[in-house]
């Protein structure tokens, strides 16, 4: 039975401490813990990714084709069962979901009208969300007004929105003037400006960003262990960590490429296993942690997030026979022979290939047969039938 490592141990001794354990109570905890440990070691030849592929594929044929939605709104939604466990282990470059959930800075943001105002300011807004352009192609002129109430729920400035946009817009109109204590701004045309260029004009300005972070596209405030929490839908992490106000060590987007790309690959595999385990848990399933950082390892052991399709880890397998096994099997075995290949048989899958026994279980153990010994232990058998009569 081997030992628990130091780091283990280490938290057993401080949680007897903060339980107050006497030195008997200590010991048992140890030895119960310490026989744990052991049953969950993994012996020298276990097919450890044939048991993780099984022990995930099983309970994963019970998973659901719903989405989830967040209690009291419709409007952020996370993928949830087999379309978001396929999202996470095919490494997909995009999230059909993506969501963020951003902590905010407790020194900046204090009150709970601080925190909904930055939450609605995260929302992207365009100049044609918060006012219309109308157009009276007659006279050539176009007026461009503000909708109050839109930008009042945003918590906007409107007169700040009008000059961004006064300044913002640059086109084919000679003049341009506020109207109406700058609530809207008029655009006077040359006469002589041809109608589609002044409807192409006018597709351009309704995009002019007017506040909020690109990408998200709703914000929901909430409140999580007594302090306020922002819920996205839409994801821009990028952007979003550029901002004062909010926590950057703890604020995350559920995109797995979006994190690779930011934070690096150690973030990506921690985001890998626990989106693949909460995939799970929100449908009443359990299974084993260890299969999910198995899969994670894989998926980052090369410094990249890879996928388990034919563009990630398995098109990168050295073995051509590994390769043909899972998809377009003709393409790499004749890619394979072309470039003179050399099959190593190393892995299981080739050797199932060719009908050799795997080197795993069973299979890694070397047997041979002396002959001399074996002439030895038959003459010892005798003698010991002889005295036995």
């Amino acid at each position: 039975m081997k030992e628990l490592p130091e780091k283990i141990l280490e938290k057993v001794g401080k949680y007897a401490e903060s339980k107050k354990f006497s030195d008997y109570k200590k010991q048992k905890l140890i030895d119960v813990v310490t026989q744990g440990y052991n049953q969950g070691l993994v012996c020298k030849g276990d097919a450890m990714g044939l048991i993780a592929a099984q022990s995930i594929g099983e309970p994963g044929t019970q998973l659901t084709l719903r989405t989830k939605h967040y209690a009291g709104s419709q409007e952020v939604s996370v993928g949830s069962g087999i379309q978001r466990l396929s999202e996470i282990v095919d490494a997909r470059s995009f999230s059909k979901h993506p969501q963020m959930t951003v902590y905010l800075n407790k020194e900046i943001i204090k009150t709970k009208k601080d925190a909904q105002k930055f939450c609605n300011n995260l929302v992207y807004v365009t100049a044609d969300d918060i006012g219309e352009f109308q157009e009276d192609f007659y006279n050539r002129n176009v007026v461009y007004k503000i909708d109050e109430q839109k930008v009042e729920d945003l918590f906007l400035d409107k007169e700040e929105i009008i000059t961004l946009i006064f300044d913002s817009i640059d086109g084919l109109y000679t003049s341009k003037r506020f109207s109406g204590k700058k609530t809207q701004i008029n655009f006077l045309f040359d006469k002589n400006t041809p109608l589609y260029d002044i409807r192409k004009a006018i597709i351009k300005w309704k995009k002019i960003p007017v506040s909020g972070c690109k990408k998200i596209e709703e914000t929901i405030l909430s409140e999580k262990e007594n302090e306020y929490v922002i819920l996205t839908k839409g994801s821009n992490l990028k952007e979003v960590l550029k901002y004062e106000e909010i926590d950057s060590y703890r604020t995350v987007t559920n995109d797995l490429a979006e994190t690779y790309k930011i934070l690096g690959v150690e973030a990506a595999r921690h985001a890998v296993v626990k989106y693949f385990l909460q995939v799970f848990e929100e449908n009443g399933i359990a299974i084993d942690n260890r299969h999910a950082y198995l899969l994670a390892d894989l998926m980052t052991s090369n410094g990249l997030l890879q996928g388990v399709v034919r563009t990630g880890i398995t098109g990168a397998k050295k073995s051509p026979f590994a390769r043909a096994s899972f998809e377009e099997t003709t393409k790499h075995l004749l890619n394979a022979a072309l470039n003179r290949e050399r099959e190593e048989l190393n892995g299981i899958v080739e050797n199932i290939i060719v009908g050799q026994p795997i080197n795993s279980g069973t299979g890694i153990v070397k047997l041979t047969l002396d002959p001399k010994g074996f002439e030895k232990m038959v003459k010892a058998k005798k003698k010991m039938e002889e005295k036995n009569k």
